[in-house]
């Protein structure tokens, strides 16, 4: 289960954010002394280091005793009291450079996140980690992919730009991504991006259930609740022959990776 802190989203500043699971042994690997967060708000996944997460109270606490004792001192003594300068470069591993830069999409996703996880959200940061997002989903990684959907959708880190969002999302959720698809129900549900349709934003529900992302159970619950006798059958049927499609597809993806990378290639450069 959720375990609730006092965590602040980068995305959209709500402050009780909710401990996630990994979605994945290579996603954990991918973030060692680290644990996820999801935002209850906007729902966006974030990482943070172990240290902040578990020792965030005592070090409120003890920073906040320190600043006070500091500053009794220093007005005691008459020093006078200088700005603390910012930090705007991100703290990015050698190797995981070195392998971005020979083109590991992986490292290059890592390095994206950690541009827009750092803290100081200035627009060099920013504008880096949306190439270095671009890069690794021209390169077919699906969660590069729902990242920058995610990025443009809300508007923090990048411009907001709905046709975007709905761009990436959904190229992730058609690459078989079960979060990309709860993140494109969300979408055809609320519509942005694309024509509010409650049927699709069911399928879509639908389908990352039964990839077992148990956010989209919830999802799919609350959507069916409205939908009409004849609405939810044609909701189920059409997941079904997408799901079918979808399966089909899937022993012509490697023939194929090549030409759709250009073709992802082509397009980024519009964005």
């Amino acid at each position: 289960m959720f375990t609730k802190v006092n965590v602040t989203c980068p995305q959209c500043g709500q402050s009780h954010c909710r401990e996630s699971k990994w979605h994945s042994h290579q996603e954990k690997r991918s973030y060692p002394n680290s644990k996820p967060f999801r935002c209850p708000d906007c729902a966006h996944r974030f990482y943070l280091r172990k240290t902040t997460h578990f020792n965030l109270a005592i070090g409120l606490a003890m920073a906040a005793g320190l600043v006070t004792i500091a500053i009794v001192i220093i007005l005691a003594i008459g020093l006078p009291i200088a700005d603390h300068p910012e930090t705007n470069n991100a703290k990015i591993d050698g190797d995981d450079l070195k392998a971005a830069n020979k083109g590991d999409a992986g490292a290059q996703l890592k390095i994206g996140k950690s541009l827009l996880l750092e803290g100081s959200h200035t627009g060099k940061n920013s504008a880096e980690a949306v190439r270095w997002l671009q890069s690794a989903a021209k390169s077919g990684n699906t969660d590069a992919m729902l990242e920058l959907g995610k990025l443009y959708k809300t508007g923090v880190g990048a411009l907001q730009n709905f046709e975007l969002s709905a761009k990436w999302i959904q190229l992730a959720a058609t690459r078989g991504s079960a979060e990309g698809m709860l993140e494109l129900g969300r979408l055809y549900r609320d519509g942005i991006g694309f024509e509010k349709d409650v049927v699709r934003a069911y399928v879509w529900f639908n389908r990352a259930a039964a990839a077992q992302d148990m956010n989209a159970v919830r999802e799919r619950e609350n959507i069916a609740r409205i939908l009409t006798f004849e609405q939810l059958r044609e909701a189920q049927h059409l997941s079904s022959s997408i799901e079918a499609s979808s399966n089909n597809n899937v022993g012509n993806y490697s023939k194929n990776t090549l030409s759709r990378s250009l073709e992802l290639k082509k397009d980024a450069k519009t964005d």
